[in-house]
């Protein structure tokens, strides 16, 4: 995901942490601040390169979470949050439950929607009921790029890539991801050519997709060419998710997974909802997919 989402912040950017820390700072008595902190850890924890001090963050976003809940049980923002930190230990039932219990006091947050779908659903592969979750927090917020986004998303991985097309070109053109969502969702058309082109005509920093395309469209040496300038050409983009994309456009499962394995830090959640995207499909079934989701704690 992007750091931001149009004018949209990212929930786990720098900045935004720090906004949530000064205001608990300034008042440690807003639950909201609590519940909107463990959000923040629980998406950064699973973005870039493994980071030393990610077990410390873990324990500050589900201490934040739990914290939340105690100044206001109420609040369905801190169940959210609980279920976000539930989810990114791999304890699946708890964050369920603290999601649902999130929609039973308000259904209409289209906030806990997305992340019931992306943090628990989508991660284990219930395609069906991430899609429902997904469309119902877009028609709770039907003017939020953000919900349209999710949704398309989620489309995607659920293999209904004429309607996440619809709804990625939607999207607003300054939204940062806008071209790479529907690069994407051409591509699962079979529209090769076209997602090569709205992928090379912007300045997406996931510079892996543009590179899977290129390789399924057999053009070998274009992806080899921009694989070996990435690293100076988008310095902060170049872990091993955009690699796997470049051997997953080739076919090659053995480096792939190699690259997948290198992802193993960034925990359950990143890795369910990774191996569930379309690009990654063709690993279905291999032994060593199967020892990397225990490994993360990931259900066969």
């Amino acid at each position: 995901m992007p750091a931001t989402v149009g004018n949209v912040r990212f929930s786990g950017d720098d900045e935004a942490i720090g906004l949530y820390e000064q205001a608990i700072g300034k008042d440690p008595s807003i639950a909201p601040a609590y519940a909107g902190l463990a959000v923040a850890y629980a998406f950064r924890s699973f973005q870039g390169p493994i980071d030393p001090h990610r077990a410390e963050e873990l324990d500050k976003m589900r201490a934040a979470a739990e914290r939340a809940i105690q100044l206001d049980p109420l609040l369905a923002e801190a169940h959210s949050a609980l279920g976000t930190a539930y989810a990114r230990n791999g304890q699946w039932d708890l964050a369920e439950r603290s999601f649902r219990r999130a929609i039973e006091i308000d259904p209409s947050l289209s906030t806990t929607r997305h992340a019931f779908a992306r943090f628990v659903l989508w991660p284990l592969g219930r395609m069906d009921e991430a899609v429902r979750e997904a469309r119902a927090g877009s028609g709770n917020d039907p003017l939020s790029p953000r919900a349209r986004y999710e949704l398309a998303e989620v489309l995607l991985s659920a293999g209904r890539y004429d309607e996440a097309a619809r709804y990625c070109e939607q999207l607003p053109a300054e939204m940062v991801s806008a071209s790479e969502c529907v690069g994407r969702a051409r591509l699962a058309q079979g529209r090769t050519a076209d997602a090569i082109q709205v992928m090379a005509s912007s300045a997406t920093n996931n510079w892996g997709y543009l590179a899977y395309a290129y390789a399924k469209a057999g053009r070998r040496e274009k992806a080899e060419t921009l694989a070996a300038a990435a690293p100076m050409r988008y310095p902060n983009r170049r872990g091993p998710f955009q690699y796997a994309l470049v051997f997953a456009g080739f076919g090659d499962k053995d480096k792939t997974i190699e690259q997948l394995r290198q992802m193993a830090g960034v925990g359950p959640v990143r890795m369910g909802f990774t191996l569930n995207s379309p690009e990654f499909a063709f690993l279905g079934g291999d032994l060593r997919v199967k020892a990397l989701r225990k490994q993360v704690g990931l259900p066969e």
